[in-house]
């Protein structure tokens, strides 16, 4: 697949990228990384799906995407693109709500919150889902999400558990024509190490295809 890769934000990007850039290299996708996410207002047609691994905003880091890359951004999803949306990305843009019904959901900047850093379980809900095809339940070391912003029609596929509840870490969506994947994991480069990481993202990009 033909990748447009957003990158940048105030997150480790600067190690996850990379790691994320090699493994979907090394699983035969071409991939245009890019900071300024200039590419998003203007033609996107070349390109497979938009992968998200990103925090865009404007009092913090001054990378909030302009009107026209949302927009930009919004058609291409509409009309039948596909996006991989990685960890905090959903929070990007966060005076724009269109962007959580896009996503299917994600972080709320301000109120959403996670424990420390650190080892949890991740639960596999569905095993016929394609995003989890060869992954079991698994032990990673990353962030487990709680009180996100969910859109009532997501389909999830797998959660941790934090204080005895379920938090959603895995969904797919659809968005007017476009299809949709938010995975929650992936906070540093090794996070992306993880090999069942790894396997989620590749699985979610066939899935896209």
């Amino acid at each position: 697949m033909n990748l447009l890769l957003i990158t940048g934000g105030k997150h480790p990007y600067e190690e996850s990228t990379p790691v994320l850039h090699a493994f979907l290299e090394e699983g035969g996708h071409s991939i245009t990384v890019s900071e300024s996410a200039k590419e998003l207002a203007g033609d996107l047609s070349s390109f497979d799906a938009i992968v998200l691994n990103t925090l865009r905003q404007t009092d913090v880091t001054n990378n909030d995407l302009s009107e026209n890359q949302r927009q930009g951004f919004k058609k291409y999803i509409e009309d039948g693109g596909s996006l991989l949306s990685i960890h905090i990305s959903a929070a990007s843009c966060p005076d724009w709500a269109e962007i959580k019904k896009i996503t299917g959901g994600g972080w709320i900047l301000g109120e959403s919150w996670h424990p420390p850093f650190g080892w949890f379980q991740v639960h596999i809900d569905k095993i016929d889902h394609p995003i989890v095809r060869g992954v079991s339940d698994f032990w990673t070391y990353d962030e487990c999400y709680c009180g996100l912003d969910l859109q009532p029609d997501i389909n999830i596929f797998m959660h941790g558990i934090v204080e005895d509840e379920k938090k959603p870490l895995g969904w797919t969506h659809e968005y007017g024509s476009g299809k949709v994947v938010n995975i929650a994991l992936g906070h540093a480069g090794s996070s992306h190490q993880h090999p069942e990481f790894q396997k989620l993202i590749l699985n979610a990009l066939e899935y896209l295809n």
